[in-house]
């Protein structure tokens, strides 16, 4: 580009929207004292240092930010490279200007200080200005922009350093707060630098095809206007747009495409009045085009995380030319285009509220609450990080880079709620993403409907209902599945945390919660005056061991851990209190136990407790079929189905049980069940059964396929696990779907 530009030119610019006689004025002063302070200082194209400052607000103006922003661009390096104070900046414009160029000047402190590796510090502050004030971003947009399009003049080295972290960098930022016209300039700059190769390949492509594309779709265009305005009389902008190169090398490279396979290199875009109009004309549009299966987006109901918003769908013409429609208001075409940019956008006379529009933006874009919960890191894990400073960078780098700024995929909760994770996450870390409690007791989740394990790879458009049990807990198998660096390391931190629990570290806890419960019962003791009614030791031990406990230390710990009061304790082991008193005690205590052995059991046997019960292995009974115990001489009690044909002689009955399922606990479990399938044997029948089983969660424990050639007839017979009766009918009537299944039965073993 040419490098030279007057503040005329960037004057001009401004006053397209600006026009208050004494905001211009206070511009022309910022552009005069930043024209003093950089007096002398040149470009490396020799150029007056002035120049770029200028430039820099003049994209400023083209986004039409207002005036203190423009007034920070023209000043955003006075701080960093000339003699220029804070203070003096303060007085002459103002806190809120000073603190915005100073912020800037603090990003770029960071940028030069080493640049030739991207480090975690420079991000984190980059990030965290940009979630304290956008408009710190935005200037940094726009000069680095600037630096792109002059970087010719820097060797090639040092082009090769910037255009990378343009590129992996500033190009995501733009991105994530919506401003794509940057974004794509950006991209197209750095990649220009970083692979000249490819990148003239796909300009000789697009110059070889896009003259025979644009008269196709200029067709198009045509074709729509004609439906559109001529027909239905309905007032809409119609115009093409081109896909931008690097977006067109990363479909090819990333996808595994070529290039006449990308059908959005040109796309139709439809600009129309209000939200209503969208959706007409979404339908007048597939009423004379095919649509394309599962190419239909609608963006407006569940709008991206940087705030776009527009219905995409491609469609087929009738001479087969397969192309892309978008279509949106003219509100949201401006944010699509320039992102918080445009939230931002200056209007004359309007009352600004700086802490309102940034507050705004924060509630819309979930990108700044995931920044500053980087902040919130508790005393414990700083004291790790200053121990560990290599490794944190590294943490800091990885959970910024691949959480905040990868692609993403926009998974909505059963309430509608859109929840936005990193491109390959599975439903462990949507869980996560919902809160750490819920991760770590997550077996599943049903998406769409149907239920799927915790390594399930999301997609966009999923409705995601997280499953979770009690028993569940994270192990080191979870580190492979989690995707997410931020889910990674709430699994990490829980796993260090159980393995402290079961070293020294948590018996030298236990003993200090022991010698505490001590002292609260010897406070409690003293209080009430009972020292003259306590039992000896052999009494103590007797009460001990009444209640099954070995000793003294055991009963204190769970004590402590709530299962017993201070009152309840002293009663029941150290007073030597009535006959009837103590039986009370015993009593409430025994209800306690079977309460507590009600929550570990899947079955329970009424009015008894603490025996053995097995589930039978002749019938697999599975929750909430009705079942029945039956007193075995070796095995305790064998619950069988009350129909099981094992259990209905005279004998039998005499020796059987009620029992029942118990739904806290057998909920969150499944069970081994036997079933039978008849089919006409064909080649595939068994990868199809497995695939139905595989999606529906049924894992097959056991399975024995016999055939009958002569008959053309198979038979399988499958132990599956299943939760329950419902899932158990779940997998059959799936099963019967698949072609040539003719019956599907429960059987015995």
């Amino acid at each position: 580009m040419d490098d030279q530009i007057k503040f005329a030119t960037v004057l001009d610019q401004i006053k397209l929207y600006i026009k208050d006689q004494n905001t211009l004025a206070e511009i022309e002063k910022a552009y005069h004292y930043a024209s003093e302070k950089h007096q002398g200082q040149t470009r490396k194209s020799g150029a007056p240092y002035i120049i770029h400052p200028l430039w820099t607000t003049f994209f400023l103006a083209q986004w039409r930010m207002g005036p203190k922003t423009l007034i920070a661009g023209l000043l955003h390096d006075v701080l960093e490279d000339t003699p220029a104070t804070f203070e003096e900046v303060e007085k002459l414009f103002g806190k809120e200007i000073a603190d915005l160029v100073e912020a800037v000047t603090k990003v770029s402190y960071f940028a030069k200080e080493n640049r030739t590796q991207i480090k975690a510090q420079y991000l984190r502050k980059l990030y965290l200005s940009m979630a304290k004030d956008i408009r710190v971003i935005i200037i940094k947009l726009a000069d680095r922009l600037h630096n792109l399009k002059t970087i010719n003049y820097l060797s090639p080295e040092k082009q090769q350093i910037i255009a990378k972290e343009s590129l992996e960098i500033y190009s995501a930022i733009a991105h994530r707060i919506g401003m794509k016209a940057v974004k794509s300039q950006i991209e197209d700059l750095s990649f220009k630098i970083m692979n000249p190769a490819q990148y003239t390949k796909i300009v000789h492509l697009l110059e070889w095809s896009n003259k025979e594309r644009e008269s196709n779709m200029a067709q198009k265009i045509t074709e729509i206007k004609n439906i559109l305005i001529n027909e239905k009389g309905m007032d809409v902008r119609i115009f093409g747009r081109s896909k931008s190169i690097y977006s067109i090398y990363r479909k090819m490279n990333q996808f595994g495409k070529d290039f006449d396979d990308i059908h959005d290199i040109l796309a139709v875009r439809i600009i129309t009045h209000s939200v209503d109009d969208c959706y007409k004309v979404l339908g007048y549009i597939h009423q004379h085009f095919t649509p394309l299966n599962n190419r239909f987006k609608d963006y407006i109901a569940t709008p991206k995380n940087n705030l776009y918003q527009s219905l995409h769908t491609t469609i087929v013409a009738s001479d087969g030319t397969i192309f892309e429609v978008q279509i949106r208001t003219e509100e949201m075409d401006e944010i699509a285009e320039q992102g918080v940019a445009a939230h931002w956008r200056y209007k004359e006379g309007e009352n600004y509220d700086v802490a309102k529009k940034q507050k705004d933006i924060d509630e819309r874009l979930d990108i700044f609450k995931r920044i500053l919960d980087l902040e919130n890191i508790t005393a414990q894990e700083r004291d790790e990080i200053q121990q560990e400073a290599y490794r944190s960078d590294q943490l800091m780098e990885e959970i910024i880079q691949n959480d905040i700024f990868s692609s993403l995929v926009y998974v909505l909760t059963p309430n509608g709620k859109v929840v936005t994770l990193p491109f390959g996450s599975t439903v462990l870390d949507f869980a996560y993403k919902i809160h750490s409690e819920i991760g770590e007791k997550t077996i599943g989740a049903k998406i769409n409907g149907f239920f799927s394990p915790i390594a399930t790879v999301l997609k966009s458009g999923d409705v995601v209902d997280i499953k979770t049990s009690p028993s569940q807990k994270p192990n080191h198998s979870w580190l492979v599945i989690a995707k997410t660096s931020s889910a990674r390391q709430k699994i990490k931190k829980y796993l260090k945390r159980e393995i402290a629990e079961t070293t020294g570290d948590t018996k030298s806890a236990n003993l200090e919660k022991i010698k505490q419960v001590k002292a609260n019962i010897e406070d409690y003791i003293a209080k009430k005056d009972f020292k003259w009614k306590l039992l000896d030791s052999e009494g103590q031990q007797e009460r001990l061991e009444a209640i099954n406990y070995h000793n003294i230390e055991d009963f204190l710990l769970d004590v402590a851990n709530d299962e017993y009061s201070i009152e309840e304790a002293v009663n029941l082991i150290y007073l030597d209190n009535e006959t009837s008193q103590n039986e009370k005690i015993l009593k409430k205590l025994q209800d306690k136990q079977y309460k507590k052995a009600q929550l570990k059991d899947d079955i329970i046997v009424q009015g008894i407790t603490s025996i053995k019960v097995v589930i039978s292995q002749c019938c697999l009974p599975i929750p909430y079929e009705d079942i029945v115990g039956y007193v075995s001489k070796a095995e305790g009690i064998k619950v069988h189905l009350r129909t099981c044909k094992n259990i209905q002689t005279a004998e039998k009955q005499e020796r059987q049980v009620e029992v029942s399922w118990n739904e806290s606990v057998s909920k969150n479990k499944q069970y081994d069940c036997a079933i039978k399938i008849e089919a006409i044997d064909r080649p595939a029948l068994l990868v199809d059964v497995t695939k139905i089983l595989s999606h529906l969660n049924a894992a097959i424990q056991m399975i024995n396929a016999h055939s009958a050639p002569s008959l053309m007839a198979t038979t399988i017979k499958l132990i599956i696990k299943v939760a329950n009766v419902d899932k158990l009918n779940q997998v059959k009537s799936s099963l019967l779907s698949i072609p040539d299944i003719k019956a599907v039965e429960r059987i015995m073993m």
